[in-house]
């Protein structure tokens, strides 16, 4: 008998369009609280650690495992609008509060792009509070109507600074 090998990308490429797969098809939880509402965050958020190198700036502590989650807001037909909840937990030195992009797919059309969300300047004028620390402005993309998957991640760390994506978020969204 004749062994036959599987490659390896043709077996990770089955795994991930299989939980994919479950995702859109068999996912148990709702999107959201409201059913009329058009809102709904990712089904997996993402997670990462980040912090400071020792040595070139005093670091405070151990870095936090950090969870954001990004969610899409459904407006005029073929729009989403991606936001993301600010982080569960933050750094509060140079990398607390990193860029979240989101790239898309239309799995109906095949369009697909990438939407960044940046977080919102620090007002420094007034007092702070734990509330103003590390929100994002929301970006909208013109993706079609159909199916969408995506997939968010984590920008790059300020200089001198590190980061590790434990988890990136993914969701599956319907488009009208």
């Amino acid at each position: 008998m004749r062994r036959v090998s599987i490659p390896r990308s043709v077996a990770a490429g089955a795994i991930t369009s299989t939980a994919a797969l479950v995702l859109a098809v068999g996912s148990s939880v709702p999107a959201t609280a409201d059913p009329s509402s058009t809102t709904m965050e990712f089904q997996v958020p993402v997670r990462h650690i980040a912090g400071c190198i020792p040595g070139l700036f005093v670091c405070v502590s151990v870095p936090p495992l950090t969870t954001v989650t990004p969610t899409a807001t459904t407006g005029a037909p073929g729009e989403v609008t991606f936001a993301a909840t600010p982080p569960t937990r933050t750094w509060t030195g140079l990398s607390g509060c990193l860029d979240v992009t989101v790239h898309w797919l239309n799995l109906t059309t095949g369009a697909s792009g990438a939407a960044t969300l940046r977080p919102v300047p620090y007002d420094y004028s007034r007092p702070y509070t734990p509330d103003n620390w590390c929100r994002y402005i929301p970006a909208t993309a013109v993706t079609g109507s159909g199916t969408i998957a995506a997939s968010a991640d984590i920008g790059a760390p300020a200089p001198g600074a590190y980061q590790f994506l434990v988890t990136p978020g993914v969701g599956i969204i319907p488009v009208p």
